[in-house]
Formats: structure tokens, C-alpha cells, sequence
């Protein structure tokens, strides 16, 4: 099922939204609000999880954030076409977790709309720092909360998935008794609390991060950048621990790969003392 009526049309109203706010830049306030009132009156009673609804929220705002600082009309049309693949991307997969929580073609989606999410809102929030008098402390704060936000679903269905999986294994593929399942459910609260925290701390991590980012003398595109490579580091690193395959090898070979690609960013990028 890769195609669904209804999240085509909530889909095209977010490209409409972003549309307007292309020709029409001093609508930004009504398109956010078109935004916020689309999300609670269509995409929640669809969904009916208030964590899923979160992601594709951050994905639209943070696409209506960063499409303020893209310059050019076709660059602006390309950007909403591919920003509104996406967040259908993250709808179906939110619509489709919503009946089976380790439809591992929904994480797929989940998880390429958390990055997609990320990316949108750090190079966006951190344009917004550079170009308005925006206190640091305020940056950090937004950074805090946008992660765990944007974070916690992702990570949520990977640890109530792979406890699913293997708990239906050793049942043979479904619960004995009604014991059995309310013991699973107690057991499924217990993942999503973990699952709270390891996004609690990745927020943490994030907001030391761009606070030490945001001493460099950079632009917004590298910093953020910069950023979203650091963050995806943890976030792999913390689903490769959720399903029992992390190794150190993995661990060495992508911190390497990651301070690569930053140092040459900083190699090739502009410095601009501020």
C-alpha cells in the first residue's frame, strides 16, 4: 500500500501552504498556522498517535523555516516538490505503523523523514540564529526540544518492534494467555521508557553541540550540517544498540567517517570571523 488518498491531499495542502509563502513571503505566520491547524484537525485523527504526528509537524515547519533562506524560484519549487515527497513519506509511514508496529518498510520511511526532519530544522534554525538577534541560549533550547520531539518516535517503534519481534518468536507467533499479553504490554511500557531517555540524552548531546557549533565562523549551511552529521553518529549508533547488533568496529568506523566529512567541510568552506 504505497499510495493513500487521503494523505495525498494533506500532502498537497502542505505543498499548497509552502507555495504561498514562496510568492507571498510576509504570509509566514498564516502559513504556520495553516500548518499547525492542518496537523491537529486532519493529520492527528488520522494517525491517532500523538508522537507521529510530531515528526511530519517539524518536517512541514522546518521545510517553511529553511525555504525562507533558499534563494531562486526553481530552486524554491525543487525544494517543496522533494521537502512534500518526503513528509508523504513520513505520513504513510506513521499511517502504516499505526496497525503494525514493526513494519519495518514504515521505519524505513520513519527513519529517512527523521533525518530529512533534522536536516530541515538545524540548517534552518541555525540561519535563523545568524541572520536575527537571536540569544544563543534560546538556540540551544529550540535545538533541545526539536530533537527529542523529532528523535523519540523513530526510536520508540525500533525498541517496541524488536521486543515485539522477539517476544513473538519465543511464542510462536502469538500470546499464550491473557497473563502473557498484559505482561507484554507492562514490558512494552517499560521499552518506550527507555526509549524516552536515550532521546532525552541525544537532545541533551545536541544542545551542547550547537552551542559549541555556534563558536565557529561559519554559515548556517555548514554548521548545520556539521550538526546534522553529528547527530545522525548518535542516533545510529543508539538504533544499532536498540537491536543488539552494535559492535565497536561499527562504532570506530563511523566516528572516523564522520569527523572526515567534517574536517573536510572545514577545509573547504569560507571562514567568516564574526
Amino acid at each position: 500500500m504505497l499510495f493513500k488518498l487521503k494523505l495525498i491531499i494533506i500532502s498537497l495542502l502542505v505543498a499548497a501552504g509552502l507555495g504561498i509563502f514562496t510568492w507571498q513571503a510576509d504570509y509566514y505566520f498564516y502559513v504556520l498556522e495553516f500548518l499547525i491547524g492542518l496537523h491537529l484537525l486532519l493529520v492527528w485523527p488520522f494517525i491517532k498517535r500523538l508522537r507521529f504526528v510530531a515528526m511530519p509537524f517539524f518536517l512541514s515547519s522546518g521545510a517553511l523555516n529553511l525555504l525562507y533562506l533558499v534563494d531562486g524560484e526553481t530552486k524554491r519549487i525543487l525544494f517543496i516538490v522533494l521537502a512534500t515527497i518526503v513528509y508523504y513519506l513520513a505520513l504513510l509511514g506513521a499511517y502504516r505503523l499505526r496497525h503494525y508496529d514493526c513494519d519495518l518498510t514504515a521505519q524505513g520511511m520513519i527513519n529517512l523523514a527523521t533525518i530529512v526532519t533534522v536536516f530541515f530544522w538545524f540548517v534552518s534554525n541555525y540561519g535563523w540564529y545568524l541572520n536575527f538577534d537571536i540569544d544563543s541560549w534560546v538556540l540551544v533550547v529550540v535545538f533541545i526540544v526539536s530533537t527529542f520531539l523529532i528523535t523519540f518516535p523513530s526510536l520508540a517503534i525500533c525498541f517496541v518492534s524488536c521486543y515485539k519481534i522477539r517476544y513473538r518468536r519465543r511464542k510462536w507467533g502469538r500470546y499464550i494467555t491473557r497473563q502473557e499479553l498484559i505482561s507484554a504490554l507492562t514490558e512494552q511500557i517499560k521499552v518506550e521508557r527507555i526509549a524516552l531517555f536515550f532521546s532525552s540524552i541525544l537532545a541533551l548531546i545536541m544542545g551542547e553541540i550547537i552551542w559549541g557549533l555556534s563558536q565557529w565562523p561559519f554559515g548556517y549551511l555548514v554548521t548545520g550540517t556539521a550538526s546534522v552529521l553529528f547527530f545522525f553518529l548518535f542516533w545510529i549508533i543508539i538504533r544499532r544498540f536498540i537491536q543488539g547488533r552494535l559492535t565497536r568496529k561499527f562504532v570506530v568506523v563511523n566516528i572516523s567517517l564522520v569527523f572526515i566529512l567534517v574536517i573536510l567541510m572545514l577545509v573547504t568552506s569560507p571562514w567568516t570571523l564574526r
